[in-house]
């Protein structure tokens, strides 16, 4: 299938920016929902809420979330995604779970637990929907890639720590392209894995260096 490279050949264009010291220290990641909307996951655990046709106007600075550790509370938020339906999942690597919040702020529940068995996590990084709608979760610590509904069911995984092919060491980014193949940021191994639906090894890149 042919592929529209149009975007890269015309490079980026400075658009906005957006943001400001107190309303958003620490940015870790962005989503987009609808209505026009962009969420902004901070580190110390407020997501901020901005629409793409008023940019210059400051969302609330109380936001979705806050820190701690109870219910709808963030300790270390790495990552969110959207499913487009009306949900954010957020990833917190310090309480090694899964959050969600509706697109509004509303806190809709809570999953995973610190361990090293089927389902647990130890310090989740990356989220992504695959093409069946399931998330894949990177699990950094466990050096793998679970797959779990968005109620939490886990049901399936795939990866080990070391250094061959489909092997990581503290795996952190994930993408997942429309066909289906999953793209991963193996960290500590500097390079980019790239696997099918299933979970098989399909291709690596990249090499420590400068």
């Amino acid at each position: 299938m042919s592929r529209p490279y149009g975007l890269l050949r015309a490079g980026f264009p400075y658009v906005k920016t957006l943001g400001m010291r107190r309303c958003t220290d620490f940015p870790v990641d962005v989503a987009t929902g609808p209505e026009g909307r962009l969420y902004v996951l901070l580190r110390q655990g407020v997501i901020r809420i901005w629409r793409y046709d008023d940019y210059d106007s400051l969302p609330e600075l109380q936001g979705i979330g806050g820190p701690g550790t109870g219910e709808g509370q963030l300790q270390w938020p790495i990552a969110l995604v959207s499913d487009g339906a009306g949900s954010l999942f957020v990833v917190d690597e310090g309480l090694h779970r899964i959050s969600e919040f509706s697109e509004e702020g509303e806190f809709l529940g809570q999953w995973g637990e610190h361990g090293d068995g089927e389902g647990q996590l130890n310090r989740p990084a990356g989220i992504a929907f695959d093409k069946d709608n399931s998330l894949l979760v990177v699990d950094g610590l466990n050096n793998r890639v679970q797959r779990f509904t968005k109620e939490g069911q886990f049901l399936g995984r795939w990866g080990k720590a070391g250094k061959g092919d489909g092997e990581f060491s503290m795996p952190w980014g994930i993408t997942v392209h429309e066909a289906g193949d999953a793209y991963v940021a193996d960290w500590r191994n500097d390079r980019i894995q790239k696997f099918d639906a299933d979970g098989k090894h399909l291709a690596s890149w990249g090499t420590s260096g400068q």
